[in-house]
């Protein structure tokens, strides 16, 4: 085997990561109408892993429905293959979730369902944290 056939590209390396980025950007924001959405916020559906695995299904769709192999492209392979098909969605719903990071946390752009929700967690944590310390009987919001 060849070692110089492994040497990396770094032109396409920026352009592979640039795309993964701007997808990542795309399927967050398209996922937001979703994870956003009140029934959404207010449901068992958003503590438990599901917009993970939901993110990974839109991206997995995507990088297949246009043919978008990031190994097969830096690698130079002669085909997409299902296993970089897999590894470049797991990239972009990777930095699909970063992005609702950098949207949430950092930018504080949340809907308004999501700040009721954040804003009844907090409370609850200080509730729980006040019966810790000893405090008065603090009731729970639901």
């Amino acid at each position: 085997m060849d070692p110089v056939q492994f040497r990396i590209d770094w032109e396409v390396l920026m352009e592979l990561l640039v795309t993964i980025i701007v997808l990542a950007f795309f399927i967050e924001r398209a996922l937001s109408i979703v994870f956003e959405n009140r029934l959404f916020v207010n449901s068992r559906l958003d503590d438990n892993g599901s917009k993970e695995i939901l993110s990974f299904l839109v991206s997995l769709a995507a990088v297949k429905w246009v043919g978008f192999d990031a190994l097969a492209i830096l690698f130079k392979l002669d085909a997409p293959r299902w296993p970089g098909y897999v590894i470049t969605a797991a990239i972009v719903a990777g930095g699909s979730k970063a992005s609702i990071k950098l949207f949430q946390d950092l930018m504080d752009l949340k809907s308004s369902a999501r700040r009721q929700k954040d804003a009844i967690k907090k409370i609850n944590r200080e509730a729980q944290l006040a019966q810790v310390r000893g405090g008065a009987e603090v009731q729970r919001v639901a």
